[in-house]
Formats: C-alpha cells, structure tokens, sequence
C-alpha cells in the first residue's frame, strides 16, 4: 500500500530470487516495511539542556531533529531530563 505496483512487483520477485541463494525468505510469513523517512533538516531551535522557546517544554529524540539514530536519541534523553532536573523547581 506504501508502495506503486510496480515497485511492489520488483520486490516480491527480488524476494523469490533470494529465497533460492537462502530459502524460506519469500515465506507466506515475510514482512515487509516501507523505509522509514527522517526530515533531519527540522531543527527545533533548543538551549544546551534542549529546552525550547516554549516555557518549560523540553525536546528528545529524532522527532526533535536533535539526533540521527537510536544511540543518539537515547542521548537525547538524558540531556533533557539533567536540563529538567537544574531548572529551578
């Protein structure tokens, strides 16, 4: 459904010619995803513990354009929570 027909139709039979170098890939069981789509250049404009213009909103992960994976919006995480933990309270 992500996909036109003839781009599905190009996987499925990318998938049958895989399936004879390592069979049981074309499985009635396989799933397939569409590719995930990053905007990296939506920045949201933050301070160094990542809070924005908004008051006391806080931002963390790939959502936020702050990270370019999973490690990094881990990071994220943490930046804002000790940002969280020095605001006055």
């Amino acid at each position: 459904m992500a996909y036109p027909r003839r781009i599905t139709m190009d996987f499925m039979e990318s998938l049958e010619m895989l399936d004879r170098v390592m069979p049981g890939i074309a499985a009635d069981s396989t799933l397939l995803y569409a590719p995930e789509i990053k905007f990296y250049a939506m920045r949201i404009q933050t301070d160094d513990g990542l809070r924005t213009s908004i008051h006391n909103l806080y931002v963390a992960g790939d959502g936020a354009g702050v990270s370019r994976g999973i490690v990094g919006a881990a990071a994220t995480g943490l930046v804002a929570a000790a940002g969280i933990q020095t605001q006055p309270g």
